[in-house]
């Protein structure tokens, strides 16, 4: 995914352009955003130099683009708190798929679109009302490497890959009868945050 593909991000996570998610000046610094629904971003921001308050701030996807959560590269001393955030998604670098019955649900994708080794992958998890859902699991599998998450709506890797590698993503949900989405989608590379 290029640059141009995402928006409504923070202003201090190294490679990604665009929008800072803490419009208030008295708070310009992000802690962490994070989708509130399939079109809604909440973002955490505080100033770091002068106040510990939080304030919170929500932003909208516009058109055609879908909120996703994302992972950062922690490095080896960055906090818990600084390492997620959330943008908004073209919907044409999006992969859907419903699933509607109790069980083991999986889908393999092929990624293109890496310039280097390293990308950062997420799936998230809406009903038909476009918000979070917390499913039993959601795990990825691609070559030697595997990761999962329990009980969450959304979960994001970064993972060594190439163009064309194959990822297997499966969801196991646990919820029959009602309509989930599971969304897959990649960005190029790991992102962490400047100092």
């Amino acid at each position: 995914m290029g640059s141009s593909n995402f928006t409504l991000n923070r202003h201090f996570i190294v490679g990604i352009p665009g929008l800072s998610e803490c419009p208030d000046e008295k708070y310009p610094d992000l802690i962490y955003s994070f989708c509130l629904g399939e079109k809604k971003i909440i973002s955490h921001c505080i100033d770091l130099q002068y106040s510990m308050y939080l304030a919170q701030f929500y932003s909208d996807c516009p058109d055609n683009f879908e909120c996703i959560d994302f992972a950062t590269d922690p490095g080896p001393s960055v906090p818990l708190q600084y390492e997620n955030f959330a943008i908004c998604v073209d919907e044409e670098f999006i992969k859907k798929y419903k699933h509607d019955k109790d069980g083991v649900f999986c889908q393999t994708y092929v990624i293109n679109g890496v310039t280097g080794e390293i990308a950062t992958i997420s799936i998230n998890v809406y009903d038909s009302s476009s918000n979070p859902v917390k499913i039993r699991s959601i795990g990825v599998t691609t070559g030697t490497q595997y990761g999962s998450k329990q009980n969450m709506n959304s979960y994001s890797k970064i993972i060594n890959c190439k163009n064309g590698q194959k990822i297997k993503v499966c969801t196991d949900i646990a919820v029959a009868k009602v309509t989930l989405f599971a969304m897959f989608t990649f960005l190029d590379r790991s992102y962490s945050f400047s100092n």
